[in-house]
């Protein structure tokens, strides 16, 4: 690229947004933010779980730092995406191991504000690898994967590189969705389907800093080298026929500056001006978190923020960069119009709009109502004080906002009968609580503190573990915490313990599924906890479960094993469990596994009919419904099991089991073969 090129693309990075995916990379990721060219419109830099200083190293150097526990290359990327500022018209990817020369930027970006091209791959084949840095598992998977590319797809590449740019209104119309090592084949096949030009540029390739997650590892490498094939195949039979342009949502989010004695004024004689201000500050960053939630998993979503009671500037400041649009003038009812307006001007299929004083708002409510405007005409999500919390639209229909007596306990009857009139059909959501006056703090409460959690405990003779157990669960003294103990009738002294405990003691006939149904019957709370009387839980258990919950695709989880005995055998266990965790996300009741209450009551609970595997068949299921996370820190299990089977023995009748009931054998039967491999223990 010639000089004159290079100023005119600099010019132009303004409007560039990076983003970095990085797991422990505190040595590296110094060097290669110091190496970026200046001027970039936002640098994104996604802490993807590290256990280092890799998030503080990212905000010390100025850049953005974006916070994606759930690990995944693909994962990473898309929540770098879900931060970008709507400024950003180009968006770039680049690791951040220092394998890539960060200042080759300009030559990546160039081609596309030169309109020559919508997808640029910097190619290592073209640039030249340095010697040792890349391995040969990954010379061969690019070579194969390219390769397919062109046999099916016509595409005429030579890497997968990572170091890539990509036009965002063509990266919108790929809806790219892969979390894993998928990530960059998913976005060069789409390219292809969609049409989209591409280029290669080549770059030089150098050795990384440290270890590679992926060809540093066999673990790595067998999983990549299963992925990209596999990826290719889905992508091939499943993406044929997708929409030259996903027809896209918009999300509009109506937010007020929040002022000392200006903002949440009914709330000010309860808890004073400071007191509202921080309460409508809180509650604006909630909602907006909700929305990006959503975002983060529906690419062709477009959130805008219309503000009043101050600028963009200071909103960006409070909140982070957005795009932040004026609500104008006039009375609410002609804001509201004037967003949907303009909305479905901008090529809007559906308009959802929202304001930020109910804290009920979750993203699957959201995404609710964008499903609900498949449908109908109108969506309304009722407020118990007579007016709405949300209202979306399939088509404009300024009359809604005409003539409706803003403030009032009318507002939702007003705006029905306007409906009614207009021969628009409404589809409503559940009912929900605004935060206007003192009296409604508790429910803003309640959401801020985290969603309760309910500890099922179920027990047949357990005198021996109970107390230690149930001293582990109550140690943090969360009032948000209730402990059940689920009994299938003991006969030692079970139920003292309990009740010594102070906990809720419930009993029925024996079967762990039945007792656990139960006991999840008996605790009214947002997320349930199958915890065995043999299992000690780490102190902060509680936070753990909240803070994996905070991901909204997560419908439940399970903690890291540790088996509570010394030996080579057992080490050997756990990383096998947590190898089966982390990959095929099935982890067993002995890792006291955690679920939210409205999944796991939409599932039917446990299976009342297994007496054995009840855990196995629950966490089959859940896993159709969401993200299982997977949790680092240990619970300490007995390892009474183990010992009186015998490890070996004990681990190969689980799998013996696990195998019959896939293979459809019944309860029965199951119950009959795990007596047999007992009394064969006992021999």
């Amino acid at each position: 690229m010639d000089e004159t090129n290079r100023q005119s693309v600099r010019a132009d990075l303004c409007r560039v947004g990076l983003i970095i995916p990085a797991l422990n990379e505190q040595a590296s990721l110094p060097h290669v933010l110091a190496s970026l060219p200046s001027g970039l419109g936002q640098v994104i830099v996604v802490d993807n779980g590290s256990t280092d200083r890799t998030a503080a190293v990212a905000a010390e150097a100025g850049a953005t730092v974006v916070h994606q526990p759930r690990r995944g290359y693909g994962s990473a990327c898309l929540a770098g995406l879900a931060a970008l500022a709507p400024a950003v018209t180009v968006v770039a990817f680049l690791d951040a191991d220092l394998a890539d020369d960060p200042a080759m930027l300009p030559d990546i970006v160039a081609p596309i504000f030169n309109d020559e091209t919508d997808l640029v791959i910097g190619s290592r084949a073209r640039g030249g690898a340095e010697p040792g840095s890349l391995t040969l598992p990954q010379r061969l998977g690019n070579q194969i994967a390219t390769c397919l590319l062109g046999i099916l797809h016509g595409q005429r590449t030579t890497d997968l590189g990572p170091f890539r740019a990509v036009r965002r209104s063509g990266l919108n119309r790929l809806a790219m969705d892969d979390k894993t090592y998928g990530w960059t084949v998913q976005m060069q096949l789409r390219a292809a389907l969609q049409r989209l030009r591409y280029a290669e540029v080549a770059v030089p390739y150098r050795r990384r800093i440290g270890t590679s997650k992926i060809s540093g590892t066999l673990r790595g490498v067998i999983g990549a080298g299963t992925k990209i094939p596999l990826t290719i195949l889905r992508e091939t039979l499943s993406h044929k026929h997708l929409p030259p342009t996903p027809p896209s949502d918009h999300l509009v989010v109506f937010a007020r500056l929040p002022k000392h004695g200006r903002t949440k004024t009914r709330l000010i004689p309860g808890i004073g001006p400071e007191g509202a201000a921080a309460v409508h500050q809180a509650m604006t960053a909630h909602t907006l978190k909700q929305a990006d939630g959503l975002a983060s998993k529906r690419v062709t979503l477009h959130p805008t923020v219309r503000i009043t009671g101050g600028t963009a500037d200071e909103m960006a400041a409070r909140f982070g960069p957005r795009r932040y649009v004026d609500q104008g003038e006039g009375d609410l009812g002609d804001r509201m119009q004037r967003a949907v307006c303009e909305a479905f001007a901008e090529g809007a299929q559906r308009v959802v709009l929202i304001g930020t004083d109910c804290p009920e708002l979750t993203p699957g409510l959201l995404g609710e109502a964008f499903e609900v405007l498949r449908d109908k005409d109108v969506v309304i999500g009722p407020a118990h004080d007579g007016g709405y919390y949300l209202i979306g639209l399939s088509r404009p229909a300024p009359a809604l906002f005409e003539g409706i007596t803003w403030g009032t306990e009318s507002v939702m009857e007003q705006t029905l009968a306007i409906a009614t009139e207009q021969g628009l059909s409404v589809g409503q959501l559940r009912w929900g609580g605004d935060v206007d006056r003192p009296e409604d703090l508790p429910l803003w409460n309640r959401v801020a503190a985290g969603p309760t959690l309910g500890v099922v405990v179920p027990t047949l003779n357990e005198e021996a573990t109970l107390s230690q157990t149930l001293a582990h669960l109550q140690a943090p003294a969360d009032p948000r915490v209730k402990i059940v103990v689920a009994d299938g009738g003991s006969v030692d002294k079970t139920a003292q313990i309990a009740k010594y405990h102070g906990v809720t003691f419930i009993s029925g006939p024996p079967g762990r599924a039945r007792q656990m149904n139960a006991g999840a019957a008996a605790v009214t709370s947002d997320v349930i906890l199958f915890c065995h009387a043999d299992t000690l839980l780490p102190p902060e258990y509680a936070q753990q479960i909240r803070r994996a919950l905070e991901d909204p695709e997560v419908v439940g989880g399970a903690f890291a094993l540790q088996i509570d005995a010394p030996g080579k055998l057992y080490r050997w266990i756990e990383r096998a469990v947590r190898y089966r965790c982390e990959r095929l996300k099935l982890p067993y009741g002995d890792q006291a596994i955690f679920v939210r209450r409205d999944v796991f009551n939409q599932l039917g609970g446990f299976d009342d009919a297994l007496t054995v595997m009840e855990d196995y068949d629950l966490v089959r299921r859940l896993r159709r419904r969401g993200y299982l996370a997977s949790l680092t820190a240990p619970v300490r299990t007995s390892a009474r099991y183990w010992q009186r089977h015998g490890p070996l023995r004990a681990t190969a009748r689980n799998q013996l089991v696990i195998a019959a009931h896939a293979l459809g054998i019944g309860p029965q039967t199951l119950t009959k073969l795990r007596h047999r491999i007992r009394a064969g223990a006992k021999k």
